[in-house]
């Protein structure tokens, strides 16, 4: 019995040392959490888009290129060094 009361006073007295220190209430605390989380999450937004414009850009590039090498390839898959090097003259 002795031992659950020492149990209880030292309960309550770190409860109210806690409640003491503590720096804001339960609610504000959320209301902070919830704003960062807020803030967190457009900036994560924002940066995933900033992202998929440069994936895209790097797609346009690389089809671009592609058409390019395409164009320099004749019927049978090899270069044709006459396009490359202007000597259809």
């Amino acid at each position: 019995m002795k031992r659950l009361l020492w149990f209880l006073f030292v309960f309550a007295l770190g409860f109210a040392v806690a409640m003491l220190l503590a720096p804001q209430s339960g609610k504000k605390t959320r209301k902070k959490l919830m704003r960062q989380a807020k803030k967190l999450r457009l900036e994560l937004e924002a940066k995933a888009e900033k992202s998929m414009d440069a994936l895209n850009d790097w797609k346009v590039s690389v089809e671009e290129l592609a058409e390019d090498a395409a164009k320099q390839l004749n019927g049978n898959g090899k270069l044709d060094v006459d396009s490359i090097s202007g000597a259809n003259a």
